[in-house]
């Protein structure tokens, strides 16, 4: 699953990336223990929960793709809309999420 972070008028935040090997936390709630996999240029995967997830940057706000793993929809949105707070604060409300489900053919 892919989903993007939109604000309505085009209002991303300016992250404030962690230390060294913990630089996704501007990304991430602290109340998600995670361990970082790989960085590069504000971008990167993280396992949280035993799936790993790849935040990066989209044309029109900020992308999250489930990497490998199973998560329901609902779970899935839980985690959106807590990585939504964190990033957003009190604009929270102006922010929307889209999701797109990808298929691969094996």
């Amino acid at each position: 699953m892919k989903f993007e972070l939109v604000d309505r008028q085009g209002y991303i935040p300016d992250l404030i990336y962690g230390a060294s090997g913990q630089e996704l936390s501007c990304f991430i709630p602290s109340d998600y223990p995670f361990q970082q996999v790989s960085y590069n240029n504000g971008e990167g995967e993280a396992i949280i929960d035993k799936h790993t997830w790849h935040f990066f940057f989209t044309q029109e706000g900020i992308g999250i793709k489930l990497m490998d793993g199973i998560v329901t929809l609902k779970e899935a949105e839980h985690f959106l809309l807590a990585v939504k707070s964190h990033i957003w604060g009190k604009h929270t409300n102006k922010c929307k999420y889209l999701w797109q489900e990808q298929h691969q053919n094996n």
